[in-house]
């Protein structure tokens, strides 16, 4: 079973809608506050031609991930539209590889997925605005697609027998149709500061794709939830942050972005409350401002 087109649809319009939504609703000018980065880590497939089960055995810490661990490398570009949410652009190409022993078969296939997030900052979220923060954790979701083609080949004899993304009938030297599919990553990013304008992040994500093709191995009895197949990807990457008058990041340094609304511009709107509390003495005509 594959996501309906329709629903896909209803997706990327609520997308749109939400960005819209936050940057009308948001005094930050639009040529502040853009970061563009670099990425490059390993993917790990999850799907039919896999020796495991589960989607644990995806992550660095079970030995199958290593086993079938491939590259993959790209560019962000992400614009934040105040402290809490952002949208950022997402291009990588790569490789991915699957092996089943019981079937004695194995597969190659080269990607190419973009597709828009909507992030979100869970630190400022949490723990309240701070721009002078050096660490931050920021979770997202997004919708695009995915450009693949896919070699199978037989672990015994080497010969291959079957593929996937080369149009119908296959072609030699023909033009290239890959296949492209839908894709919904989920994920997490712990990005460090190492000044207002660099800082350097680590990335984990799961990459579902609407297809049970991607290892050249239909099985309509697939036991992964909806039909799926895709990958998992950790990555290290570098953002370069740029913006009007040479600023930087909203959370880094004292030349951050502007915000008209008191909660946007104190260091922690906890502290600002607390330090601007007045305390009534001595009647209401006198007063003075406490602080701790």
């Amino acid at each position: 079973m594959k996501f309906n087109k329709n629903i896909s649809i209803w997706l990327v319009s609520i997308a749109i809608f939400f960005s819209l939504n936050v940057s009308a609703t948001n005094s930050t000018h639009l040529y502040e506050n853009w970061g563009f980065g670099i990425h490059f880590g390993g993917t790990s497939f999850f799907g039919d031609l896999a020796d495991y089960s589960g989607g644990l055995n995806n992550t660095p810490f079970s030995k199958y991930f290593y086993k079938d661990l491939r590259s993959m490398g790209g560019i962000t570009l992400e614009k934040w539209f105040g402290p809490y949410f952002a949208a950022r652009g997402f291009m990588g190409y790569g490789s991915l590889q699957g092996t089943k022993d019981k079937s004695s078969a194995w597969f190659e296939a080269h990607i190419f997925e973009y597709h828009l997030e909507a992030m979100v900052d869970l630190t400022n979220l949490i723990f309240g605005v701070d721009r002078r923060r050096i660490v931050s954790v920021y979770g997202f979701v997004g919708i695009g697609f995915t450009e693949s083609r896919t070699w199978k080949y037989n672990s015994e004899s080497g010969d291959l027998i079957g593929t996937n993304g080369f149009g119908k009938p296959r072609k030699e030297g023909g033009n290239y149709i890959p296949m492209t599919e839908t894709v919904v990553p989920v994920g997490m990013i712990v990005n460090v500061f190492v000044s207002n304008k660099v800082s350097f992040f680590f990335e984990g994500s799961f990459h579902p794709i609407n297809t049970d093709k991607l290892d050249a191995t239909p099985n309509e009895n697939s036991s992964y939830i909806a039909g799926l197949e895709g990958y998992n990807y950790f990555s290290l990457g570098m953002n370069m942050w740029f913006g009007a008058g040479g600023k930087g990041h909203h959370r880094r340094g004292r030349g951050g972005a502007r915000y008209t609304s008191r909660r946007g511009t104190s260091v922690n709107p906890r502290i600002f409350r607390r330090n601007t509390r007045s305390i009534f003495k001595r009647g209401k005509s006198r007063f003075r401002f406490k602080r701790k």
